[in-house]
């Protein structure tokens, strides 16, 4: 198999387990109509999330001079410079969802680390009121800066609604910059 084809089935089956999860997270049964775990998963399996995670926050400056936090949170911080299975950034939907309805792929991709952040104005982040200091490009910048400051060279993006747009401007970004610079000491690289 191809590794874009391998890749593509690993996110239609990531997306399906999302799903899956957001709508038994909204339905409210009773203790009685369903058990505590499904009787063909043992307890050791029915509790997959990772053994380990980093919390922090990060400053990211604005045009007018401001900084602002950051929150994120790293599942298997041990593994985030692995060659072998390259974490995968997690960027979430919004306007103004955290990224903790993403942490579920902790469960679905048990063997790298992730790396989920709130983006500003989400979340644990800063909410700064004055709206021009929100903007795709600060979004990116915002992205790129968190990258550096956690040294995360090899990654796959995985954006989910908004953050689908904010992977893809960030793509966009990285192939201009390529193009404008004739060396390529930086040896950043989104994988997928």
């Amino acid at each position: 198999m191809t590794d874009s084809l391998s890749l593509s089935l690993f996110y239609l089956l990531l997306v399906t387990a999302l799903h899956i999860h957001h709508v038994h997270s909204f339905t409210t049964p009773t203790s009685s109509s369903i058990p505590s775990s499904p009787s063909h998963v043992s307890s050791s399996q029915s509790s997959l999330k990772a053994s380990t995670a980093n919390e922090g926050t990060i400053q990211v400056p604005r045009s007018d001079g401001s900084t602002h936090q950051l929150s994120y949170r790293i599942a298997r911080p041990m593994s985030l410079s692995s060659r072998q299975a390259a974490p995968i950034v997690a960027l979430h939907g919004g306007p103004s969802l955290p990224s903790d309805y993403l942490y579920p792929l902790e469960d679905v991709v048990p063997y790298r680390s992730i790396l989920f952040y709130d983006q500003l104005g989400c979340g644990k982040s800063d909410e700064p009121n004055d709206i021009s200091l929100y903007s795709i490009q600060d979004s990116v910048a915002d992205l790129k800066a968190l990258l550096k400051k956690l040294g995360v060279r090899r990654f796959h993006l995985y954006g989910q609604s908004y953050g689908g747009i904010l992977a893809f401007e960030y793509m966009k970004s990285v192939a201009c910059e390529n193009r404008e610079e004739e060396d390529d000491d930086d040896d950043v690289k989104c994988l997928s």
